[in-house]
């Protein structure tokens, strides 16, 4: 595939998956907008209508409360004026026709005064006085409460009697003055109709007025329809499913508002909540539902994707007609460019070929021209190389012939620092059944100057060094030469490891051509009573280990290294070897080398490896400290020479008192 052709396929690409991701999210987005839209609109709906049915329930009981309150004040008041007026002597008559103004002026309906034998002889309607609490059917035409002759003033009874059409109800106390029955009644019937109208069903018919809702429904707890609104022509009021029942018994459970999709409408179920602690067991509503349309979003997601396609293979189509009349246009120089390219690669280079594509004021033609002049530029670089390469060959030569003649001296240097560091080692260790020697030198790839001896001061004393030397190659040897031959003028029975080691020092330091140093450990060992004196210049590495396999390092008394510092001071200690107790001694190239993360060997690596190695031989210690040493170790990073030595004791210990 071209470039051209891969510019028109990315450009259209882009522009196609822009169109798509842009609808795609618009179509998407606007969805789930509408469908919150919808989701919210009907919880609202139904937690209208759920609070219209609670309205509807508690109404009557709040109205019957008030026109109760009322009834008992206007019965209280009318026994006051009754009274009042039979104080002031009024008959009967009298009285009967002011209770009959008062109750046409807008007081009580109906008023019924009794005497202490319960006869209701006064009373604002025409009629015979009936008796109360004897004959039923003798009593007032609306006597309900002829049982309740003997009830406190503060008793309220009341109950809706109806007879010949009328709603009544009624409230009574007894007299101010004398054992009496005054009660009192009201009409309740344009009341009972504006309750019947402002009820569940007027809220529900309200609903379905709007046209917003399908249907709309009461229901108790378990599903039951107790009231239902007008279905549309679609049949979305019939009877709800099983599913919907269960999610209205969860509704009324819960007591949280919830939605879910019915067939194709969106179910809202809110609980209902009385004021009245009773009312949900008083038979009224506990769910309310709306159904509302619910075709809405998917039908705006499917309009807007076909508006997004047709957008999308309009965009297409423009985009390829373009990025060929652009790709075209623009692709002619990268052409002209390409063939340059190719021609300077095989030699034949002709500038006048870019003439075209260099006349263009673009980047294009800024590319063209630059190229020429490199390409031109390169061609006489290129001549000039060949040139200088054959010169920088005989060169190279010459200056390798010179390499390999240097590599030769150093490796003979390297030879003879070998040779003279295997002589200045002791040829031949001391034996005897009180002690067991053995020490080793495992040289690394450049001479480092390392070292040990053992020199046997007397019948009784031995002297034991190792030593290591800064640097390496014919310096190092040079360096150890002259510590190996100041501790051996200096170790002389009497004289101590510090007096040796002081010794060394101010001939190093007054003598050495070098400004190299060396760490060194000597001790003078006693074979008779085990004791062990010595002293350490900088030097690291001397273990005393016990016959259990305990390690202690002997490193701490001594001095700074050899070499470094005219006069100075170096401590001794004293150690004492008991049986089958041996005294290990190494060079920093053991406790230096280190593993492919760098790590050292250490001084806790030797500690694990002298404590494993319980009842072995000297030989057999020092050899397992080596492999310790070259299996830690990586590839080449052994830190020099590796010098080991180690003095085992063998006298009991009475032995040794008997030698004292």
């Amino acid at each position: 595939m071209t470039f051209q052709q891969r510019l028109i396929l990315l450009v259209t690409g882009l522009v196609l998956l822009a169109v798509v991701a842009v609808t795609t999210t618009m179509a998407f987005t606007t969805r789930a907008v509408l469908t919150e839209r919808i989701e919210a609109e009907a919880r609202l709906t139904a937690g209208m209508l759920a609070r219209g049915a609670a309205q509807a329930g508690d109404l009557p009981r709040e109205v019957d409360a008030l026109l109760s309150e009322r009834l008992l004040s206007e019965a209280t008041l009318t026994a006051h004026l009754v009274a009042l007026a039979e104080t002031a002597k009024l008959p009967p008559k009298a009285i009967n026709d002011r209770l009959k103004q008062i109750a046409e002026s807008g007081g009580p309906d109906e008023m019924w005064i009794t005497d202490n034998r319960g006869r209701a002889y006064l009373h604002n309607l025409p009629g015979p006085d009936p008796v109360f609490g004897q004959d039923a059917k003798g009593g007032p035409r609306h006597g309900a409460y002829s049982g309740l002759l003997n009830r406190s003033p503060a008793s309220l009874v009341s109950e809706p009697a109806m007879e010949s059409g009328r709603l009544m109800k009624f409230a009574g106390v007894t007299g101010v003055d004398r054992p009496r029955i005054v009660q009192v009644g009201a009409d309740m019937r344009r009341l009972a109709d504006l309750l019947r109208k402002s009820g569940a069903e007027g809220v529900i018919d309200g609903l379905i007025a709007t046209r917003a809702v399908e249907a709309a429904w009461l229901l108790d707890r378990d599903g039951r329809v107790l009231a239902r609104g007008a279905v549309l022509a679609n049949g979305s009021g019939g009877p709800l499913s099983d599913a919907d029942t269960a999610a209205v018994k969860a509704a009324a459970t819960t007591g949280d508002v919830t939605t879910r999709v019915s067939g194709d409408g969106l179910l809202a179920l809110a609980p209902i909540r009385y004021a009245a602690a009773n009312a949900a067991a008083a038979g009224l509503p506990a769910v309310a539902a709306v159904r509302v349309p619910y075709s809405e979003p998917g039908a705006m997601l499917g309009r807007q994707l076909k508006i997004g396609g047709l957008v999308g293979v309009f965009v297409l189509a423009l985009g390829v007609y373009l990025c060929l009349r652009f790709a075209r246009d623009q692709m002619a120089p990268v052409e002209r460019l390409s063939e340059a390219v190719k021609a300077v690669e095989a030699g034949r280079f002709n500038p006048l070929s870019l003439n075209e594509a260099a006349d263009r004021d673009d980047e294009f033609g800024r590319l063209s021209r630059v190229f020429r002049r490199m390409a031109m530029e390169a061609t006489a670089r290129e001549e000039t190389l060949d040139a200088q390469l054959v010169m920088r060959g005989a060169e190279l030569e010459t200056k390798s012939e010179k390499l390999a003649a240097a590599e030769q001296l150093i490796e003979e240097e390297q030879r003879a620092a070998r040779d003279v560091q295997a002589n200045l080692l002791p040829r031949q260790l001391p034996v005897g059944r009180d002690s067991q020697f053995f020490g080793t030198l495992v040289p690394g790839h450049a001479v480092s100057g390392d070292f040990y001896d053992v020199v046997e001061l007397d019948e009784r004393h031995s002297l034991l060094v190792t030593a290591g030397v800064s640097g390496g190659g014919v310096p190092a040897a040079f360096l150890m030469l002259m510590v190996r031959a100041a501790i051996r003028e200096a170790a002389r029975p009497g004289v101590g490891p510090a007096a040796i080691l002081t010794h060394a020092n101010e001939r190093l330091c007054g003598e050495s051509p070098f400004n190299g140093f060396a760490t060194a450990f000597v001790a003078i060992y006693d074979r008779a009573a085990g004791t062990l004196l010595h002293a350490a210049a900088g030097h690291r590495g001397a273990c005393r280990v016990t016959a259990e396999g305990g390690v202690e390092f002997l490193s701490a008394a001594g001095g700074p290294a050899l070499g470094i510092r005219r006069g100075a001071p170096y401590g001794e200690a004293t150690t004492v070897l008991n049986q089958d107790e041996t005294l290990f001694l190494c060079t920093d190239g053991v406790l230096q080398s280190v593993d492919g993360q760098r790590e050292p060997f250490g001084e806790e690596r030797l500690a694990a490896a002298l404590a494993h190695g319980r009842g072995m031989s000297a030989r057999d210690r020092a050899e397992l400290v080596l492999r310790s040493v070259q299996a830690h170790a990586a590839e080449g990073a052994v830190a020099g020479d590796l010098v080991c030595l180690a003095m085992r004791r063998l006298l009991p210990v009475t032995e040794a008192v008997e030698a004292v």
